[in-house]
């Protein structure tokens, strides 16, 4: 399928259906894999970085042949950077995208940034000279350590009132696209300057020189919205909301944007590059009903029914699944934070309340790796713990050769390798 399907073609979409529309999208299978861990990172424009190897682990799950040592080379080498850009939240962008995307989404943390530097007793003056030690630092050794970046500012005698107003700088230094943390030396990415990365103006209509409600700004928005639905769809505005935190309307409108730019004559498409038209769908009773794929053309009236969710997907995503549906349904040993589970809103097609709770108990935003098998998470895997099972999932049949997969491990595995990550 090379366009939007038919104007009211109906297809029924079991949970497990809709999950497996999005694994596909994720690049979890052959027919979506990236071929290296830059273009990886490039199709889903961010992935979630809290916890460095869980990072690694994601990207290597999303790319055809490759492993940390592959991932680690693309941070050395410069095409892979990790920041603040979005959400007030550590991700891994592509150096290519990181000033674009970190001016175009500043603004939804800017009044709580400022709030904590009146808190922690951080003025403008501070930061700049943070920045200016810091700078100085990497011109006469390189990239450095946190703890040796700390230390210089602790030497040249800079400090605030309030706790924690170190790391606040480090993050709001990096959110001002001063510094970025780069290559990586065991659990740590080490700090450089963020000057040499291609400039905010150089992303999407310009949209970095351009503040919001402009054209420029319009059009990034329009930029993040077209690699998420192609990344991430079906998903819906709600869903980008919760991804970029910009409120509703603005998702929907960029979505619809996305929609009208890559269905427009002249859209340079590239399937090998996740570069798609994409389509819009109305599901009936949300994740858990019928959904409707609606044609590229067709907007999207109100349906009457209670529950109607307007999603947005690659116009050739039943295509794809129709082709590599066994992989879809395969296992997938997933890290904590993985964008399968994090990048949503939704997630009922994924897990329910039982399992949301398994992944994250204590209600802190600190997620479990997760075990997914035929597009629902039937396992977490605490720190040093084997694994606890979904009460869905406790008497199971294929829990009988499930378990030794992962139980017997002491760590969650590193997949090397797109084989050893899809067990079907």
């Amino acid at each position: 399928m090379t366009g939007a399907p038919g104007p009211a073609a109906v297809v029924p979409r079991a949970p497990r259906e809709m999950s497996y529309l999005r694994l596909v999208a994720q690049g979890l299978v052959s027919a979506t894999a990236s071929p290296a861990p830059a273009e990886a990172v490039r199709r889903q424009l961010a992935v979630q970085g809290q916890q460095v190897s869980s990072a690694s682990h994601a990207i290597v799950s999303r790319t055809a042949r490759a492993g940390r040592a592959d991932v680690d080379a693309a941070f050395e080498a410069g095409e892979l950077v990790r920041s603040w850009p979005m959400r007030g939240t550590v991700h891994v962008t592509t150096a290519a995208d990181h000033h674009w995307l970190r001016v175009a989404l500043m603004h939804r943390t800017d009044a709580w940034t400022r709030s904590g530097e009146r808190r922690l007793g951080i003025d403008d003056a501070m930061l700049e000279r943070a920045g200016s030690i810091a700078l100085a630092l990497m011109a006469e050794h390189g990239p450095v350590m946190r703890d040796r970046l700390i230390g210089a500012w602790s030497d040249a005698g800079l400090v605030a009132s309030g706790a924690g107003w170190r790391r606040h700088l480090l993050v709001r230094l990096q959110r001002e696209g001063v510094l970025v943390q780069g290559p990586r030396r065991g659990n740590e990415h080490l700090i450089v300057s963020a000057a040499p990365l291609p400039p905010a103006e150089s992303g999407p209509g310009g949209a970095g020189g351009g503040g919001r409600g402009t054209d420029g700004h319009r059009a990034a928005l329009a930029e993040i919205a077209r690699r998420y639905a192609a990344s991430h769809g079906p998903a819906s505005a709600t869903d980008l909301a919760r991804w970029t935190s910009l409120p509703v309307g603005e998702a929907s409108r960029a979505l619809e944007d996305a929609v009208e730019l890559t269905n427009a004559a002249g859209y340079g498409a590239d399937a090998a590059r996740g570069e798609v038209p994409l389509t819009r769908a109305v599901a009936e009773g949300g994740l858990r009903g019928d959904v409707r794929v609606l044609g590229a053309g067709a907007r999207t009236a109100p349906s009457g029914r209670e529950r109607s969710t307007v999603l947005y997907m690659r116009a050739d995503l039943p295509d794809l699944l129709a082709v590599c549906r066994r992989q879809a349904a395969g296992t997938f040993f997933l890290a904590s934070f993985d964008e399968v589970h994090v990048g949503y809103k939704d997630r009922a097609c994924l897990t329910d309340a039982a399992g949301e709770l398994l992944i994250c108990p204590a209600g802190n935003g600190m997620f479990r790796p997760l075990l997914v098998d035929r597009g629902r998470v039937v396992a977490v895997r605490p720190v040093g713990e084997g694994l606890l099972w979904t009460p869905a999932a406790r008497h199971a049949s294929r829990r009988t050769w499930l378990e030794p997969c992962g139980a017997s491990r002491a760590a969650w595995p590193e997949p090397p390798s797109r084989r050893n990550n899809l067990l079907v």
